[in-house]
């Protein structure tokens, strides 16, 4: 069976694999259960993630169904990537995983930006792309006033 190949086909999948990029690094699945586990063990009903550098939002949605599962009655969780693509496949897949306890936001922003959006101390948890940063740097400055869990970055 022959396919017939166009020029603006062949153009529209570039796009869409440039805008895509590559997959999110970042902690583990076993060690986002573990951090919420231990939140809720210690008595805790409501979490709050952040997923700075979300990718296609994959890491934020398995937190926030994890949490569910774990008796969280309220998890907010907002993830951005500078990928409109990616944003766009986050947003559409949280419509579709949507539960009443469950409120996910996904925005195309830089992760200092959707850090200073952040009141202080309004993070339980926050998920990095990458390792801890230098403590002295600015993001890790911004970490320190969001967040009053736990920082997982990438090991």
């Amino acid at each position: 069976m022959l396919r017939s190949i166009t020029l603006s086909g062949l153009l529209h999948s570039a796009q869409s694999l440039r805008e895509a990029g590559p997959p999110a690094r970042g902690p583990s699945d076993a060690r986002i259960a573990v951090a919420l586990r231990l939140f809720r063990e210690a008595g805790h009903r409501s979490i709050r993630i952040l997923d700075l550098d979300c990718g296609n939002g994959e890491r934020l949605l398995h937190a926030a169904e994890q949490a569910h599962a774990l008796g969280f009655v309220a998890i907010e969780g907002r993830g951005a990537s500078l990928s409109a693509a990616n944003i766009r496949h986050a947003r559409n897949q949280a419509a579709l995983r949507h539960h009443p306890s469950t409120d996910l936001r996904f925005a195309i922003a830089e992760p200092i930006a959707l850090l200073a959006s952040e009141h202080d101390d309004a993070a339980d948890l926050v998920l990095l792309s990458e390792p801890k940063p230098y403590p002295a740097s600015p993001l890790a400055a911004a970490l320190d006033r969001v967040c009053v869990g736990e920082i997982l970055g990438e090991p």
